[in-house]
């Protein structure tokens, strides 16, 4: 019976071994996940092409001192884009830099409250800082300006870096993940050439959370040590790192410890960040629970061995009685067991219910042992469907949080129309198709006059409620298949695929100029605007995208110098 109860329990540790190595394995797989997810939302954010232009123009321009409102403006959008994409990718911090390595703006997140802000310099390092509640605007009334922001760098160590980072880090004293990607885009006058125009900084924490969800995925506890010292817990009455005498905490090992007066087994996963380790995650199972089922076990165990002594003592009474026929049977039920269709209920009850003799009781002590191993078998079954409701559950989480960040890089998140980089790709494919098939298309450039007095007078609050009603209006002059982008502050940009003649573009752009020349009617006041149009005709003033956007610029700016509240196709000056 010793050597049998050593087995056992030999076999059980083994189990446990195998069971904290699995229990690793889907913590590694959602660290891996995790640092897959930030990667793509940072890439996301850093390929949109505004975020390049809006970097470049405020290194150009935010130490001027010029056209202030218009610098604001554009340091509340970035502010607005930065905190959305944080709130999206679950961030606690997300910061945006220049080329230089310098802050420009971030976003730091704490529960329901949101720490936002931009940073000027003239020529000392301002931050003007708001604290947000969700779904709170940012405005001047709610930005002060301090001089330093905890836990956040005005310049980046490594300003040199070109290419994306991502790694391990201690961030306040807990683990997180830490992000560095490069913001590429195209510099006005440059082309086509792309160049390096500042660094998206991500940082998402592995604190209680993380550990909550990755204990309620592994049905284990889970505890984070930053050095040696404890970061967050499952078991708070783990303070401190041990690896039981092993010796393998920079390795990772399996181990037995105490804590308090209860025993544990331990599998320790080390983290590694630059090349060192920087935490240890210990995944902790109860030895309470795994010694209950060997006592089970035991205990089935020597009930077999007491019925078999019973059996065995009257051996020699059983072969002048007979014995021949019941063991033949029993012999029969267990090779049934043996090959998977079960027991015989009729045999079992033959051998169970009519005999009351010890052949009768070591039928229902295996039919005993064959419930609880069923049992069993019902519980791991239990256990797999959970764990597949959570996979599939977190499956169905990352599917929506994607969706969420295709959205936010392809349409404007005010007025939900695309943005520069949608039109962009459309214009590429209706220039591609009206070269095939040599057909006429145009594209129009349209500004809102008079816009900024009115959000000068009645605020951003009524400036954003007219300019989504304008994208609205300029949406319903177009067809299906015409498309209709905002590309910033007030500027929109209509592309017609296919027209007969310049006429049908015109008739277009004043349809949309009559409409936008109606009153509006918005939070209880009658606001009025007008708009210039420029036009260009393909392939009449260009060949490809980049002359058509550049002539139906210049028209649009023909059209604001004629007087504004016209239409104007692109003409050569004289």
């Amino acid at each position: 019976m010793l050597v049998v109860s050593w087995a056992v329990s030999r076999q059980y540790m083994e189990q446990a071994s195998e069971h904290s190595a699995k229990d690793a394995a889907i913590i590694n797989d959602n660290l891996n996940e995790r640092k897959s997810n930030q990667l793509i939302a940072s890439r996301q954010l850093a390929s949109q092409k505004n975020l390049g232009s809006t970097l470049w123009y405020l290194s150009q321009y935010a130490h001027s001192g010029e056209n202030r409102e218009t610098l604001f403006v554009t340091y509340q959008q970035l502010v607005k884009d930065t905190y959305k994409m944080g709130r999206v990718a679950k961030l606690s911090d997300i910061a945006i830099y220049d080329f230089e390595g310098k802050l420009v703006s971030f976003a730091q997140f704490d529960g329901h409250r949101t720490r936002v802000g931009f940073v000027e310099r003239t020529p000392k390092v301002v931050f003007s800082v708001a604290v947000l509640a969700d779904g709170e605007e940012l405005t001047r009334n709610n930005m002060r300006t301090i001089s330093t922001v905890a836990g956040l760098s005005a310049q980046l160590s490594d300003p040199m870096l070109s290419y994306e980072k991502i790694d391990y880090v201690i961030n306040a004293g807990g683990l997180a993940i830490r992000s560095q990607m490069p913001i590429m885009g195209e510099v006005f006058g440059l082309g086509a050439q792309a160049k390096q125009l500042g660094w998206v900084v991500m940082v998402q924490p592995l604190g209680q959370a993380f550990v909550d969800h990755v204990s309620h995925l592994t049905d284990t506890r889970v505890n984070v040590f930053v050095g040696n010292m404890l970061s967050s817990a499952n078991l708070p009455a783990y303070q401190t790192l041990s690896d039981g005498g092993a010796g393998k905490v920079d390795e990772g090992g399996f181990n037995e410890i105490v804590i308090g007066r209860n025993s544990f087994y331990q599998r320790l996963l080390p983290v590694m960040g630059e090349g060192r380790r920087i935490a240890t995650i210990a995944v902790l199972s109860s030895q309470e629970a795994v010694l209950k089922n060997t006592r089970q076990m035991l205990e089935i165990l020597g009930l077999i061995a007491i019925s078999s002594l019973v059996v065995i003592l009257p051996f020699a009474w059983y072969l002048a009685n007979s014995i021949s026929r019941p063991l033949t049977l029993l012999s029969r039920v267990f090779r049934g067991v043996a090959s998977g269709r079960g027991m015989v209920n009729r045999e079992l009850a033959e051998l169970a219910g009519h005999r009351g003799d010890e052949m009768g009781e070591l039928a229902e002590s295996f039919f005993a042992m064959s419930q609880a191993v069923k049992q069993k078998i019902q519980q791991i079954n239990e256990i797999n469907a959970s764990l597949e409701d959570s996979v599939a559950q977190r499956t169905r989480e990352l599917q929506i949080a994607n969706d969420e960040l295709t959205k936010l890089a392809t349409h404007d998140a005010l007025t939900g129309l695309p943005n520069r980089q949608l039109v962009n790709d459309r214009l590429l494919q209706a220039l591609s198709a009206a070269r095939r098939e040599k057909t006429t298309m145009a594209l129009m450039f349209i500004d809102l006059d008079e816009f900024k007095p009115v959000n000068d007078k009645y605020g951003h609050a009524v400036g954003d409620l007219l300019l989504k009603e304008a994208a609205r209006r300029i949406h319903e002059c177009l067809r299906k298949s015409d498309t209709v982008a905002r590309i910033g502050g007030d500027e929109f940009i209509v592309l017609l695929p296919v027209i007969e003649t310049e006429l049908d573009a015109c008739g277009v752009a004043e349809k949309i100029r009559a409409s936008l020349n109606l009153p509006f009617y918005l939070s209880g006041e009658q606001l009025s605007i007008s708009s210039s149009i420029g036009i260009a005709i393909y392939p009449e003033h260009g060949l490809d995208e980049h002359a058509l956007c550049q002539h139906a610029d210049i028209a649009m700016y023909q059209a604001k110098n004629s007087g504004r509240n016209a239409v104007r196709i692109f003409r050569e000056a004289a």
